[in-house]
Order: structure tokens, then sequence, then C-alpha cells
């Protein structure tokens, strides 16, 4: 059997020759390019109108992807899913980094490595590192949604085992570049560079030029045409994925000169003009023509259009929002949708300081973003499980790789903390900080209110408290890392007045959690603030579960599902023969297969079919992933979120944001007759109740109320229809006419 070392060599080799691949193909596009350029010699251009061509262009880097699955999930049938990891595809992303939650108990293969896996000791009781086909674990024992190569602060000059996170594929990567998203709500007083953010961060900025020739080079342009049509096609830079674009999204079409569409009976040319005179139009003109079919909300969202810092005061009490999807257009309609900059907006206040906890941190991305704000020279500390990027590049940043102390577990947390002049804002959220997470998929953000100074100088954690607690348990969350700089940044928070805040935290801490400190964290948690403040609900009502990523649950719903995160999302008090039932929603094949990535959209959704065997029982639990009334349904949820609703479906007993997947390892699991809970990874979420939002009984669900991500009711899967599984092969077609992988 190969050693972990020889493992790391053989993947590491398999790297060496896809960028050799990549290489080549950067030398066939830039000839390809140098004809194409040839062709517009008959039309001369200024050089303000030039398309610049990079013949220098960096060769695509493996990108990490936040998979959302665990080790105990990780089961290797016949070697499917290495040989997938470790194959080259230019339309596929290639995964070698898993972000989730699962027990080592579940990983099965056919294969020796994973034989040796489930006759060696417990892992609780050593810290041995098991052997994983293909893979070799990180020295902090991550699972494998964390399973990554061993290195600290990836540096492309000096190390030659970077994981870097760019692996979404080289063709999905190129796509969503292209697609640069402006926030309409944010006008240029609240972002001054809104511009630069609006283009894709400088990691893919070598994507959106043309492959090139030496020098700048003429856009190819019809000789024939009206002189309209030349300055517009001038204008719009060269697709650069020439006469092999199969992209329909006529956005793509707008923003992308394709000169082989003109040749063709003409209907090139049409399509082309009708581009140009879009691309002329204003740009509220457009949305107004567009066939969005969204709905702006009512009542204080009349104005679908106003500035991020309006539209954050007016969803008060819940602030709860999604991102906008660059190809879906139509949620960049909704109110309750932000981009980055709008977190880093100067009218929220002026950042002195921050912190960034994350899974997965693109360094470049993170910082372009800072820069656009405004905020690149004030410190910030960066707490991550995986990340690329070398800090010494931005001499303001502090980077922490967070260690594990139990193998398999993962710093899954997804949360940012700003501190103002004269005041501090939480922000928890689902999204790693990379580009396909914010670009593409679905994410649920919840921003605190600016909580103020206190008053004459108090520093107490009991001074300026909120009812939920929250100050108190946002503290005891960032002690327990035992790290300098979190302590240094629970003494600044106990500066703040946290009053106002209406949420609780609900934070997940590696460790064996007993006597007192066992309700302090995960789902025991949650059971005790629905117990005590979320009013009495009859067991009959079934739980929503809304995930990215599932765990290996158990021979029945009975085993965890219901019989534990089921019981503590109603507040029962402990286990008992009425378990509630609880309604899973994760996409199903045919859902990714339609998504606006087609297969390349499961990239957030890692469940395992080996996994799934074993819990056959979980697809009578499951449903699809159906957001119409938000217009995201073709956009894949990375998004965590956790409810129940009342008999009419009208409105819900509560509402939980959280980083946390159902799994075992994030939520944790009861032991020693449940006298203690056992978690493996860091998570955060928020819970919303209305005892202490609306003090009322429960959340109406409407517009102008608590908005769900996706619709309700539910819609069970169809007859026949599978759950997305990562490792399979998929031979019938997407939406753009792939197959998967």
């Amino acid at each position: 059997m190969d050693s972990d070392e020889d493992l790391a060599r053989k993947l590491q080799a398999q790297f060496d020759e896809e960028e050799r691949l990549a290489r080549e193909q950067e030398n066939e596009d830039a000839i390809f390019a140098q004809n194409l350029a040839s062709q517009s010699h008959d039309m001369s251009e200024s050089d303000e109108d030039v398309v610049e061509v990079n013949r220098n262009e960096e060769a695509p880097v493996r990108e990490l992807v936040d998979l959302d699955s665990d080790v105990e999930d990780a089961e290797k049938e016949g070697g499917s899913s290495m040989q997938m990891i470790g194959s080259t595809s230019k339309t596929v992303p290639q995964h070698t980094i898993s972000d989730d939650e699962t027990d080592i108990e579940d990983i099965e293969a056919e294969s020796n490595a994973a034989e040796k896996l489930q006759s060696s000791p417990s892992k609780e009781s050593s810290p041995k590192k098991a052997p994983v086909a293909e893979h070799t674990l990180s020295d902090d024992e991550t699972d494998i949604e964390d399973l990554e190569l061993p290195t600290e602060v990836p540096n492309k000059a000096d190390s030659d085992s970077t994981v870097t996170e760019k692996q979404t594929s080289d063709s999905l990567t190129k796509n969503r570049s292209e697609h640069s998203i402006s926030d309409d709500d944010t006008d240029t007083e609240e972002l001054a560079v809104q511009a630069e953010v609006s283009e894709p961060p400088k990691a893919e900025k070598g994507n959106e030029k043309e492959l090139s020739t030496s020098g700048s080079q003429s856009t190819p342009l019809r000789k024939a045409g009206s002189m309209e049509q030349a300055n517009s096609s001038k204008k719009r830079p060269l697709c650069k994925f020439g006469a092999d674009c199969y992209r329909k999204n006529p956005w793509h079409l707008e923003e992308f000169y394709h000169p082989h569409l003109e040749d063709k009976d003409g209907a090139g040319a049409k399509r082309k003009s009708e581009s140009s005179n879009s691309i002329s139009e204003p740009a509220e003109k457009r949305r107004r023509e567009s066939d969005s079919g969204s709905s702006a909300r009512k009542g204080s969202f009349s104005n679908k259009n106003m500035p991020f810092p309006a539209r954050l005061a007016a969803s008060s009490p819940f602030n709860f929002f999604v991102n906008k999807s660059y190809s879906i257009k139509e949620t960049h309609e909704d109110p309750l949708s932000l981009v980055f900059p709008d977190l880093l907006n100067p009218k929220l206040g002026e950042i002195v300081e921050s912190v960034q906890l994350n899974f997965m941190v693109d360094l470049e991305f993170l910082m372009t973003n800072y820069k656009a704000g405004k905020i690149e020279s004030k410190p910030l500390l960066v707490m991550y499980g995986q990340m690329e990027g070398n800090p010494r590049d931005y001499p303001a940043v502090t980077c922490t790789k967070v260690n594990l102390p139990f193998q398999y577990g993962t710093h899954h947390t997804k949360m940012m903390i700003f501190e103002y002049t004269d005041s501090l804002r939480v922000v928890v959220h689902t999204a790693n900080l990379v580009p396909s997470d914010w670009y593409e998929k679905t994410q649920g953000y919840w921003i605190s209110p600016a909580f103020p100074l206190l008053e004459e100088g108090k520093a107490g954690l009991l001074d300026g408290e909120s009812p939920t607690r929250f100050k108190r348990d946002l503290v005891d969350y960032l002690t327990s890392y035992k790290a300098p700089d979190l302590t240094r940044w629970s003494h600044i928070i106990k500066k703040y007045d946290f009053t106002s805040c209406n949420a609780v935290f609900v934070g997940s801490s590696p460790g064996y959690h007993a006597g007192e400190h066992k309700d302090k964290w995960g789902h025991m948690k949650a059971r005790r603030a629905i117990r005590q403040h979320g009013g009495s609900w009859t067991s009959s009502v079934p739980v929503i579960a809304q995930c990215s990523s599932i765990g290996s649950l158990g021979k029945d719903a009975k085993s965890w599902l219901s019989g534990e995160l089921g019981m503590s999302l109603t507040g029962a008090p402990g286990v008992c023969a009425s378990a509630p039932k609880v309604n899973v929603i994760y996409p199903s094949e045919d859902d990714v297969c339609n998504s606006s990535e087609g297969w390349m959209g499961g990239s957030c959704l890692p469940y395992n079919s080996g996994t799934h065997a074993k819990q056959i029982w979980l697809t009578e639990c499951m449903h699809c992933w159906r957001s119409d009334r938000r217009k995201r349904t073709r956009v894949m949820p990375h998004i965590k979120t956790y409810t129940r609703l009342n008999k009419s479906q009208s409105a819900a007993q509560f509402f939980l944001l959280t980083s946390a997947n159902i799994s075992k390892a994030a939520w944790g699991t009861l032991q020693k007759q449940n006298t203690q809970l056992f978690i493996r990874s860091y998570e955060a979420g928020i819970l919303l109740l209305p005892k202490f939002l609306t003090d009322t009984s429960e959340f109406p669900l409407s517009a102008k109320d608590l908005s769900l991500p996706y619709d309700v009711p539910l819609t069970p899967y169809p007859s026949g229809a599978i759950p997305w599984f990562m490792n399979t092969e998929k031979s019938r077609p997407d939406i753009f006419g792939r197959t998967y992988p």
C-alpha cells in the first residue's frame, strides 16, 4: 500500500500534468487570438478601444472548492470518486478539498486503504491519521470537507505542494469572471470604487483578458455592417471561447463580442445589433424591460433601488439577506440581496479594524474587496481553515490557521466582525471567502445592528448585554479557540453595548461538553433557546432542514436526525418516542442539471452515493430546491437554514441561519446516556425567535416579514428522483450540453 507521502507525490504529479496541459491550451488560444486579430487590421481603432491581449497569462491553477461533506461521508466506490479528483477536465471542477462534517466510521471503500481505515482504532481513542486513497490528511486532521494537502500559508514561489482555491474548472471560472455584477442599489457616494469591484477579482482578471499577442491588437469586427455596430463591438471584449462558446445567456452575448455569430445567415448580425442597442440603453431601462418576473417587496421595500444602508435599515428586525447571482439577473432585483462591497459600505461606519473567520479564504479575492472599500490598510485578522495567497503581500493582514483538536473536524464558521470608530457590527453568513461562493451559489447573511460603545468606558461582559445573551455567547465562542488574537477581540467586544441585538448566537466548538457546558453548544444550545423562548408547538409539525451537504446519520431517522437534531429544533426537553419528522431540502440531480452552472452547480453539494446507500430511508424525507418566489431555483444553495412552520405553513416558530450542515460533526452527538455532547467542528449561526423580534408567538411568512430563501409548500422528490451525488458520473447532458465529470 502506498504511504501518505507516495500518495501526495502522485497527486502533485497530477497537478503538474494538468498545468502542462493548461499551458499547451494557452498557447493554442494565443494562436487563435492572433488569427482573429489579423482579421481586424482593415479597420483602424483608437488606443482606448483596443482589447488588450495577454500572452503571458498564467496557467489556471487548481481551486479549493467548498464541498461541505464530511470524511465520514467520503465513500470511494471502485476508485471512481478519487479518479474524478485526479482527472483533468475543462468543464468540471476537480475537487481536492471538501468542506463538511461526517464520521470516519462511515468511510467505506473498495480499496486496501479503505480497509485499513475500517480496521484502525477508534478516532476518539487514537490521534493517528487514517490513510485515505489519494489524499493526505492535514496536520490539523480536518474532515473530508476539509481534506487538504499540508500547507500553512501557500506560497507560489517556494511551495511545491500548494493547493489553491481556484479549482472550480477552467471554463466555469472563466464564465463566472465574465459576468461582473454592479450593485445597482449602491450609489457612487457609498462606494467610490464600485466600478473596480464590479470587475472580477485580480485572480480572475487574467481570464477576462483576451489571449494574446505581444502588444495591443484590435478587436475583430465585421467588414460589412453599420458603423453603429462596429463601434458597439469595439467597446465589448472578445469572447475568449471563440467559435466554441456554448453560452446561451443573453447577458453574456451582450457583454462579450462573438464574431462567429455574425456569419451565420445574418442571425448573428441581428443578435449583435440587438445586443448593441441594449448595451447603449441605460441600465434602469434594461431592468424595466427585461422579463425578470421579479416582484419588489412590499411595505418598507417599495423602492428596491434604495442604497444598501437604507435597505439594511428597512430589513429590520430580521436583517436577513441573500447574495446576488451574477448570471441570474432577476436576483439583482431582490431588495434583500447584496454583494460583498455592500458590507464594507462607508455609510455603515468607518471601519478601523476587522476580523474574518472562515473555512476557505482566497486572500486576493478578500483584499480586492477590501481595497474597493478603501480599507485595505486597516488591520485585518483572518482565522482560516484553508487559504490561498501570501499574507506577506498585505502588511495590514494577520492570518492564523485554526488547528482542530479532533480528527475530521473543521473550522467551518463563516463570520465577520467590523469595529468602526464608534460602534461594532457582526455578520454571520454561509459563504467561503472565494469568488465562486459569492458569484453563483445561494448564500445567507445576517447583519447585526451597529452596537455603540458603552458609556463611561465600561467594558464588562454583562454590561450592555441583550436579552438573548448574544454578547456573552459570542465572547465564549471566541475564547474557546484559545487563540491570543481572538482573546484580544473578545476584550474589544466587551466595550460595546449589545442591548439592541435580537438574535441568539448558536455556535459549535470542538470538545466533549458535559454538565452546564453541554447546553452551550451545537444542537443542545438551539434546544435550550427554543425550549425557553420559542413557545410550545405540537410534535406533529415537521422541522425543515435545508442544507448543502449531509453526513452519515445512522440506520434510521431516530438514530440522530429526528432523535437528536429534530428534538432540539422543537425545544423538547429530552429524547422521546414521538420525535418529529425532519423534512430535508437538498437539490436533486435534476435540480443541478438545470442550474445556472449545469452540472458544475453541484460543486458545493458533495453528498456521496456510498453514504446514501446506507441511509436510503432519507430519500423519503428529501425535497427539491425550489425558490421561484425569490428567482433562485437555478442558483444552487450553499446556504444552511432550519425552521418549523405552522400547519397552514403561513408562519414560522423560529428561523436559524448557520454554517452547520446536517451532520453530527457540526451539531454534535449525545454520548454517555445523553450527559455529554461531542462536537468535532467549529460552526456559527444565529437563531431568530419571535419573542425577541416581534413579541409574538410566530413569524408570518410574507414579503414584509420573514422571507424564506426557498418556496413553501415544499416540493417532494418526484418518483424516481435521486439526490445529487458528486461522486457519480452523469452521461446525460446538462443545459450546456456537458456530461459529468
